[in-house]
């Protein structure tokens, strides 16, 4: 008994690394686009070609890291993780220079509480939830490719679609995400545990702010 106790333990000491290193940097994001939106720049530097850079960078950078990640050292990992909360921060920014302070703010406590429900009903389940990533990835695909296609049609229904689904997607991919990490960590041994951390906070990380944006443009009042 006292040898499960102290492996349980392990494990809750383990993920809540994983979810302090999580919520550092969806605040670091958070801050980072409040401060661009304040500095009055948004329109200069979403104003033209460059702006779309801006705009696609975090999907660009979010691919890389599906592709190499799980072959990035510790300290790799660490810094791309910091680079991506930037740059997603600085994205966010157009968000936040369009949309009301109480839209955000209301958006955020949505996305906190579903998000928290999700992690929790994943990382306490008996199920074996591996089976949803199929489906779940297929799902994101398909999110970055129709929202492609939108930028081009403009259309306002295709757009509230894809806000609708990708919020179910994304809270899907928390459950899924919490289940894997829980038996991930479970499994892992001490010296992996730290660069496991940073993977795992870069998923639910990316989780969060796709909820988050999802339910804002979905619901919030521009100004």
């Amino acid at each position: 008994m006292s040898i499960y106790v102290s492996a349980a333990e392990s494990l809750n000491t383990a993920v809540a690394g994983v979810l302090a290193r999580m919520t550092a940097g969806v605040f670091g994001t958070m801050v980072i686009a409040a401060l661009v939106t304040s500095s009055g720049l948004v329109p200069v530097l979403f104003g033209g070609l460059f702006g779309y850079v801006l705009i696609f960078a975090p999907l660009a950078m979010s691919l890389f890291l599906a592709w190499k990640g799980e072959t990035m050292s510790e300290g790799t990992i660490k810094l791309w993780y910091i680079a991506f909360a930037t740059a997603m921060g600085v994205s966010l920014s157009l968000l936040f220079y369009a949309f009301t302070t109480a839209s955000i703010v209301t958006a955020l406590m949505g996305t906190t509480v579903s998000f928290g429900a999700l992690a929790f009903y994943g990382y306490f389940t008996k199920k074996d939830l591996s089976g949803w990533g199929p489906f779940l990835f297929a799902g994101v695909i398909g999110l970055i490719v129709a929202s492609v296609v939108n930028i081009f049609v403009a259309s306002t229904a295709l757009q509230m679609t894809l806000n609708v689904l990708c919020i179910l997607i994304f809270l899907g991919l928390t459950a899924y995400d919490m289940n894997r990490i829980r038996d991930m960590f479970w499994d892992a041994d001490k010296d992996g545990i730290r660069r496991m951390q940073w993977f795992a906070a870069l998923s639910l990380y990316i989780n969060f702010i796709n909820i988050f944006v999802s339910i804002l443009q979905l619901f919030g009042n521009k100004e």
